[in-house]
């Protein structure tokens, strides 16, 4: 089932979560070369319909869903038309809560993740949209899994980016706090992370977690994974879609302005503004006016992906102002703060009163 060893028996009636995160279990920790391999993503509207919207046009393409006890089973088939190659395999679908926030998981390889699984989901942009954490969240994930399970979290895998120099991928084995202060993280951010959480010879789990949202568990208990990583996660990540939701300008004009913060004077020059400028200007599925770049910085931005648009402002030397359009979808703004962080610098998001702007603020 999913690509988990001996499901065949669960195939013929409506399968339990628990039975199915039993399966997950039998299958990494009796198979130590394999694993379960998680994808989390953000779909305001039920994911379901939206997916099936969304693949239905799509020539040799086809998804089955099917729905179980608490949770749904999706197959996937289609054929990759530039090779003629078929890819096919299924995964299972679940809700965090009443949240908007769902989670794939699958035991097929990582072929199949990436262009079955994944694939789905972005064949359903901007309606199911990807979601990041940064370094700062992704240490605060791992020190919320600390404190309720008591436990030592040991990093043996991290790779790290700097933005003046290539990533960096370490095999040292290490405290995961360790990692968070290295002193490439000064100009750089952390990517992905290896770790192991145990109290002493005791593990609860060992896997893997990414800024993209996408994670795996290679061994030890799924439920404590589900439970303690993925709902750290989902805790996490969720005041930053509470900022970027429904931000788009409304017939009564009123702006909803997000400000993204930094902890240092990142745009102290006109030099500054022109890295913030290069970073944006690599946003995939979109187009930029620069409007100023001497001696403050006014772009705008058009995501082509759903249409919506905003202006960036730089507002000081440590921050930037983002004010959506009359369409900013919390897909468009998440990919552009997504951009900023990875290519720029990391910095806070947070909703800012709303400003009074008159028509020469928009015009350059």
């Amino acid at each position: 089932m999913h690509g988990f060893v001996d499901g065949s028996a669960f195939d013929y009636g409506s399968t339990s979560w628990a039975d199915f995160e039993e399966l997950i279990s039998r299958h990494i920790n009796e198979n130590p070369r394999d694993k379960a391999r998680y994808k989390t993503i953000l779909s305001p509207e039920h994911p379901i319909e939206v997916i099936k919207d969304a693949v239905d046009y799509i020539p040799k393409a086809e998804v089955t869903v099917s729905e179980e006890k608490d949770f749904y089973s999706v197959e996937v088939n289609r054929t990759i038309k530039r090779s003629d190659r078929d890819i096919e395999g299924s995964f299972a679908l679940f809700q965090h809560g009443e949240s908007p926030i769902w989670t794939a998981v699958t035991g097929y390889s990582p072929d199949f993740f990436d262009r079955g699984l994944c694939w789905v989901f972005n064949q359903a942009e901007p309606d199911i949209s990807d979601f990041f954490a940064d370094s700062s969240e992704l240490r605060q994930i791992l020190r919320q899994i600390e404190q309720e399970l008591s436990t030592e979290i040991l990093v043996s895998k991290a790779v790290v980016y700097s933005r003046s120099e290539e990533g960096t991928i370490s095999f040292r084995t290490r405290p995961y706090k360790e990692v968070f202060t290295d002193g490439q993280l000064e100009d750089g951010y952390v990517d992905k992370l290896n770790f192991n959480v145990r109290r002493q010879d005791n593990e609860f789990f060992s896997g893997f977690i990414s800024r993209e949202g996408v994670t795996k568990i290679e061994s030890g208990d799924p439920e404590l994974f589900r439970r303690y990583l993925l709902g750290a996660f989902v805790e996490t990540v969720a005041d930053k879609i509470e900022v970027l939701s429904q931000r788009d300008r409304d017939e009564t004009n009123e702006i909803n302005e997000i400000e993204l913060e930094f902890e240092s004077d990142v745009l102290a020059s006109p030099t500054d503004n022109q890295e913030l400028i290069e970073a944006l200007s690599n946003l995939t599925k979109s187009t930029m006016t620069v409007y100023h770049d001497n001696p403050y910085a006014h772009v705008s931005v058009v995501d082509f992906v759903d249409g919506s648009n905003c202006d960036i402002y730089v507002t000081g030397s440590k921050s930037v102002s983002i004010v959506p359009g009359y369409k900013g979808s919390v897909n468009s703004l998440m990919r552009i703060a997504n951009q900023l962080s990875k290519d720029f610098q990391e910095g806070a998001l947070t909703l800012r009163d709303a400003p009074e702007y008159s028509l020469t603020d928009f015009v350059a």
